[in-house]
């Protein structure tokens, strides 16, 4: 794993490498190995889900809680995987976990380990939302996006941060992952304090947010989970004729 090393006097922190066996020397407020039986579902204190038909960014999915889109695959990892569906049924399943009602957070530190099989029509993300969505809706509540892996030709994965302008529009600050993502395990982290949000992909530090950056900064309110597979829509592209399945498979979830 990529664990807190230390916070220099400029907030960007250094990071060591570290197993996943090792126990660091950290005081977790949220963890998920994902350990547990093949087939078994996510731990239900831990993640819950949204349902239904998608259409979000003219997406295609409906999101199910069936163990044939999210599942243990008994060595250590979640499996969240998008069907083609048979004719007469939802044209593509897939998951959305979600950690609303059960767990979230206004600071700290941030990790998974996720490995992305980048297939085209199909938009992976492990991402924030503020609580306060349903009352004050988006993009007001605020958005932050650890990681978005798109199917969309051309477009490279990055990080986001989206707040609202003084219309209430959305308006944000992103950068690309250097070098992109291949579909090998990588470590995405999120460091964010009061008057920062700074993000890594495998030890490379390379966005950093703060207050002056965007307007109606809404990062001092907690915000909850979320780890989904989309179809389709604005980031996911045209889904290929021939297209079947395709997974996002996570390693572990930690808060610190």
């Amino acid at each position: 794993m990529l664990a807190l090393a230390g916070l220099a006097a400029t907030g960007v922190y250094t990071v060591r490498e570290e197993t996943k066996e090792r126990t660091a020397p950290l005081s977790y407020v949220f963890r998920d190995e994902f350990n547990g039986p093949a087939g078994a579902a996510p731990d239900p204190s831990k993640w819950g889900y949204d349902l239904g038909r998608w259409t979000d960014n003219n997406e295609l999915e409906t999101y199910t809680d069936s163990r044939a889109n999210s599942y243990l695959d008994g060595q250590g990892h979640l499996v969240i995987r998008a069907l083609r569906g048979p004719p007469g049924s939802a044209a593509y399943t897939s998951a959305r976990l979600t950690t609303q009602g059960i767990f979230s957070r206004n600071h700290g530190d941030f990790e998974a380990r996720i490995k992305f099989e980048r297939a085209i029509g199909t938009w992976p993300a492990w991402w924030m939302i503020g609580d306060d969505y349903l009352s004050v809706g988006w993009p007001r509540c605020g958005e932050i996006d650890m990681i978005e892996v798109y199917g969309q030709p051309g477009w490279q994965p990055n990080s986001s941060v989206h707040t609202a302008n003084n219309r209430g529009q959305d308006t944000r600050k992103e950068a690309p992952v250097p070098g992109g993502v291949d579909t090998g395990w990588h470590v995405c982290h999120l460091h964010w304090e009061k008057n920062i949000l700074q993000f890594s992909t495998d030890n490379k530090v390379y966005l950093t947010v703060r207050p002056s950056d965007l307007p109606n900064w809404p990062f001092n309110r907690a915000a909850f989970m979320i780890l989904n597979l989309a179809v389709g829509g604005e980031g996911g592209g045209p889904v290929p004729a021939n297209f079947s399945s395709a997974q996002m498979v996570i390693d572990y979830v930690r808060v610190w």
